[in-house]
């Protein structure tokens, strides 16, 4: 994986332990994540948000593909391959890192540029976005370990989480965004868009506004296509660390058609990447993201979370994070353009998001 050690003799946990937020649980959680690197053991640690419980796991290998219980990791494109960190032992992989490092970070040429392609596309239209990405990349050592615990301190209503594999690299975050969830028979999702900074007053304006509102559209419209009936919350405010987003809670009593993994993978496939992530028309936004940023996203804008069946899971989108090496890290950050954006207000936006864990990296 990017991070390598001296390889240590910790042993794979095979699944979940779990820890308290209490000073006592964090030396341990520090301890068993170095472990695990130092080990080079795939592993995971996860909090979901509000909770006073991180879950921490390893295993010697992963496993290819959805539907076994254990940590899932699922890339941007839905094309590509998704990993699952099981909960079962497993042997360690031969396979290595599928996507580039980025070591160029964005330039605000670059991302002006890719902002007037991405314009010309969406023309007048009021029914098209695409997200435009950028990526922060430099040089240092990242203590994974501290910064795991400086985000669960940060962020306690956030889904903070990290992850480590040959096949993935290692990525950290804090994302404010559920992509699905299966809670006794119900389905939760949310759209989350629109972005300015914590605490502004009036009105949001109408291009975030709209923006919000395509989310929203497309995820009632996948959970529907799957014969869900769908019901949708008030939209609101909600505050995620130094911005805030327009969030509209979507729920669905569950039915028949949710009884096999194959079923569920397709509806998470319908709604990941999301417009908020990717952009509508989807399939045109995925091309003109593919052919004008000239980094890979990898798995920025995909999704991760536990899942022990049909039944039991919860899948947030991989935002406000970072993929970390041995001697360097990037950061990634994007935002929806529509008709009505301006380069300099984008520029700026990214910049809040990727200060959401700029400023709380820890250095060894």
């Amino acid at each position: 994986m990017g991070i390598s050690f001296e390889l240590g003799t910790r042993k794979a946990t095979n699944g979940p332990m779990i820890f308290f937020s209490d000073p006592v649980s964090e030396v341990n959680l520090r301890d068993e994540i170095r472990g695990a690197i130092e080990s080079r053991l795939c592993f995971y640690a996860y909090r979901m948000p509000g909770d006073m419980m991180v879950s921490f796991g390893s295993s010697e290998g992963v496993i290819e593909g959805f539907g076994k219980a254990g940590f899932v990791i699922a890339p941007f494109l839905p094309k590509d391959k998704i990993w699952t960190i099981p909960y079962a032992p497993t042997s360690r992989n031969k396979t290595q890192e599928q996507y580039p490092f980025p070591m160029m970070s964005t330039t605000y040429e670059d991302y002006a540029n890719e902002i007037e392609v991405i314009k010309k596309f969406i023309g007048d239209s009021d029914n098209r976005k695409i997200v435009a990405a950028r990526v922060q990349s430099d040089v240092d050592k990242v203590d994974v370990a501290s910064t795991f615990l400086s985000l669960l301190r940060a962020y306690p209503d956030a889904y903070v989480y990290c992850f480590s594999t040959p096949q993935t690299g290692c990525w950290i975050g804090a994302t404010p965004e559920l992509l699905l969830q299966k809670r006794a028979s119900r389905l939760y999702s949310m759209a989350l868009a629109g972005t300015r900074k914590a605490d502004s007053q009036g009105e949001w304006d109408q291009k975030n506004i709209k923006e919000q509102q395509m989310v929203a559209d497309y995820i009632e419209r996948c959970m529907s296509e799957s014969g869900l009936k769908v019901e949708k919350g008030e939209t609101v405010t909600r505050r995620a660390g130094n911005i805030e987003h327009l969030c509209t809670p979507v729920e669905a009593e569950s039915n028949a058609g949710f009884n096999s993994a194959d079923k569920l993978l397709h509806l998470l496939h319908n709604l990941a990447p999301t417009p908020a992530t990717a952009g509508v028309p989807r399939e045109a936004a995925l091309e003109i993201i593919t052919q004008s940023e000239k980094f890979r996203r990898a798995f920025y804008g995909g999704f991760c979370g536990p899942y022990r069946n049909v039944e039991e899971f919860t899948m947030f989108v991989i935002l406000r994070c970072a993929r970390i090496e041995a001697e360097r890290y990037a950061l990634f950050a994007g935002g929806g353009i529509t008709s009505r954006s301006v380069p300099e207000h984008e520029w700026e936006e990214t910049d809040m998001k990727l200060a959401t864990l700029n400023n709380l990296l820890c250095f060894e």
